[in-house]
């Protein structure tokens, strides 16, 4: 605590008038482990916004994306360069106690707030922000906003999985436009416009204001798409999380329509998260210090050793699980290099690299594997000199169904006349092993044995299934589940 109280320099005695104020009355012995929790964990939390009226800051980025002069739109509607308030150098003491007080209240007001333990009461209510908005009474303005929600939340039936959707019902419903910033409660209100970031944010602020316990949780990115996503999810009696879509839709109606590689749930609590420069962390792992990994909630997986074979061209303390998407290896899970890297709840049937990150580029610090339904590692050597070669021949057919010839133009199929790259995976990255032109609905390759492929149809434009060989001179192949 003494550290934290000494970053915040002057406004220190906003923070010690908190903790004061809970240690005068032993009943209030709760509600200065709340102060505690709050303040300890505020170090990295801030507002981040544009010293102008909202209306003309949503005004701008209404438009932002399809405008031709940007910085014109920018300059006429007087919007500068953001405003940053650190939490711990600016936040009052006044505005603390609110916040803990009104948290406090509905948490024991609710009839299902005794199923509620103090520990999720503190990441899932307690809370004064989610993101980096502008900070605001948005708790006041919540209660007041539903009010008369009052009644049916007394009931002694109700339950948070109940009062979540029918407070869900009441948000309104949002237009998708990307380029909205982090937004407070009256903002998110009032616009009705944003991402899917937003959306949850409005459901955390509406809930979290009359105790029902939500979270944020988001995917970095689905497999076989670019962009990641985000939602909530509700806690329920029995300490069982139910996810949902604030603003869209209820619990046990809302389907996740993309597989994902990863799950995390954004906490208020600091975690153990990467600690190194921002060049040197992957871009979907840029919020390790405020993450818990959730993965196990969704999908079936395996905690996996990973043998670290390759130096790195810079010294780190830190190693990367990337999974492969198309051609390209993403990042989602990191580990400490100790020679041998842990992870933990890596999606099954997927395959991976470990990597480094330095300076905005990434290198193989081992052998690729693939993670099947059991949660076996099946690794490919990259020493392809002492491989002996072998013949492969492919065939037009699915990897799904190897009965059929492929329905969907993915670039996997062989067709007579299109031009198509094979490509096998070496320690230097994707080496090709020659370009052909198909005679037939099959192709033939010199190859080296058991190793990792994938082949590209350059007249479609499109890359293939990636596969590896056995032993045998089979092909497997890899077909995210």
């Amino acid at each position: 605590m003494k550290t934290v109280l000494k970053q915040a320099g002057s406004n220190r005695k906003q923070l010690e008038k908190v903790l004061k104020h809970y240690s005068r009355n032993p009943a209030d012995s709760l509600k200065l482990r709340a102060a505690e929790f709050l303040i300890l964990n505020m170090p990295g939390k801030y507002s981040e916004y544009y010293d102008a009226p909202w209306n003309d800051v949503a005004t701008v980025f209404l438009r932002w994306t399809s405008s031709s002069d940007r910085q014109r739109v920018l300059d006429v509607y007087g919007l500068n360069r953001p405003i940053r308030k650190d939490d711990l150098t600016h936040i009052t003491a006044k505005y603390l106690i609110n916040n803990i007080e009104l948290a406090f209240k509905v948490w024991q007001e609710r009839p299902w707030g005794k199923h509620i333990p103090f520990d999720v009461f503190c990441e899932d209510i307690l809370p004064y922000r989610i993101d980096t908005e502008p900070l605001e009474n948005w708790r006041e303005k919540a209660l007041a906003s539903f009010a008369d929600l009052e009644e049916r939340f007394n009931s002694p039936d109700m339950t948070t999985v109940e009062a979540c959707a029918i407070l869900n019902e009441l948000l309104p419903r949002f237009r998708m436009d990307k380029d909205f910033p982090a937004m407070s409660f009256s903002q998110l209100m009032a616009s009705a416009r944003g991402k899917c970031d937003n959306m949850a944010a409005l459901a955390i602020f509406s809930m979290r204001a009359w105790g029902i316990p939500v979270t944020f949780e988001f995917s970095p990115k689905w497999i076989g798409n670019e962009v990641g996503h985000s939602w909530n999810s509700v806690r329920d009696s029995s300490g069982k999380y139910i996810h949902f879509m604030g603003a869209e839709a209820n619990p046990f109606q809302y389907h996740l329509m993309h597989l994902s590689s990863k799950v995390y749930r954004t906490t208020y609590a600091l975690q153990n998260g990467i600690t190194t420069t921002e060049n040197n962390i992957p871009k979907l792992l840029n919020k390790t210090n405020n993450t818990l990994d959730v993965t196990s909630n969704y999908m079936d997986v395996s905690d996996v050793e990973v043998e670290i074979k390759y130096p790195s061209f810079e010294s780190t303390n830190y190693v990367y699980l990337a999974y492969k998407d198309g051609a390209r290896w993403y990042p989602v899970a990191w580990a400490i290099n100790n020679g041998i890297a842990h992870f933990t709840s890596m999606k099954n049937q997927l395959l991976y690299l470990p990597v480094y990150y330095q300076n905005g580029r990434q290198t193989p610090a081992g052998d690729p594997f693939w993670l099947d339904k059991n949660g076996n590692k099946i690794s490919f050597s990259t020493d392809t000199q002492n491989s002996r070669d072998t013949l492969l021949i492919l065939h037009g057919i699915s990897p799904s169904n190897p009965n059929r010839h492929f329905s969907r133009m993915d670039g996997s199929s062989i067709y007579e006349g299109n031009d198509y790259e094979l490509f096998h995976w070496t320690k230097n990255g994707w080496q090709s092993l020659g370009i052909q032109t198909a005679k037939s609905n099959t192709l033939q390759y010199r190859v080296p044995q058991q190793a990792l492929f994938y082949v590209a149809n350059h007249t479609l434009k499109k890359n293939g299934t990636t596969f590896f060989t056995t032993s045998d001179n089979k092909i497997q192949w890899i077909v995210p589940q």
